[in-house]
């Protein structure tokens, strides 16, 4: 759920970057550079990769399209928590476009549903309370797809985001949202799909969020710590991490 017209600058950076994979997509030349971008908080050099994919005319395949949609996942969230909503609404344009031709080819793509549910729930944060109904839809096309595969860990994110974000009275819940997360990094870690995995990293960070604010200090610490580990260079998540 993305409600930036009243979410408060300290959470700009999960929208920034929330989620990406689901099945999990292979590894490609593009995903490093994302990659690269993500551990430095650099989304110019995210735009740059979302233009070189667009202008190569080869998102033809349905990995490759859910690939660019995850792209543009993470640059909309961006842009909703700076307020810049006409090019937000833009890319969500263009990604919806590609969710909708995934889901014809293949209408139980557990991915491209959770995907559905997420760029609708962008646009309740590109028109603010206008599309508030629109909530709705996003928590069906999100519960919808983990019904479809429980394993997905596209799905699981989504879910997690899904309670974590919601306010109380509209579903939301910490502590669901971190055994949404902890499944989601259990499935990427038992298929190994952890190195240069940006998601991997971002899922670590949002349960440590979460462990914060379920008032689990340690947990929070030991997973920042974990984050360290895995990949020094990310030195952004420590200060992210005091703000929660």
């Amino acid at each position: 759920m993305h409600l930036s017209n009243t979410l408060p600058t300290k959470l700009i950076l999960s929208l920034l970057l929330l989620t990406f994979t689901s099945g999990l997509f292979a590894k490609t030349s593009y995903s490093k550079s994302i990659y690269d971008a993500y551990i430095v908080r650099d989304m110019t050099k995210w735009e740059t990769v979302i233009q070189s994919m667009e202008a190569s005319h080869s998102v033809i395949t349905i990995d490759q399209k859910l690939e660019l949609v995850s792209y543009y996942y993470g640059v909309i969230g961006y842009l909703v928590g700076k307020k810049q909503y006409l090019h937000a609404e833009q890319l969500t344009n263009k990604g919806e476009a590609l969710i909708d031709q995934v889901l014809k080819a293949s209408p139980k793509n557990a991915t491209a549903t959770s995907y559905k549910g997420s760029f609708t729930g962008f646009r309740v944060g590109i028109k603010g309370f206008k599309a508030l109904l629109l909530i709705f839809d996003s928590k069906k096309y999100i519960n919808k797809a983990v019904e479809m595969d429980p394993q997905n860990v596209q799905a699981l994110i989504d879910k997690g985001n899904m309670y974590y974000y919601a306010p109380a009275v509209l579903g939301g819940d910490k502590k669901m949202a971190l055994t949404y997360y902890l499944k989601a990094a259990g499935i990427m870690e038992k298929i190994n799909e952890i190195s240069d995995n940006w998601v991997y990293l971002n899922t670590l960070t949002m349960i440590a969020f979460a462990y914060t604010k379920t008032k689990n200090p340690n947990a929070a610490k030991q997973m920042y710590a974990k984050i360290m580990r895995l990949e020094p260079n990310i030195t952004w998540a420590k200060e992210v991490l005091i703000v929660r």
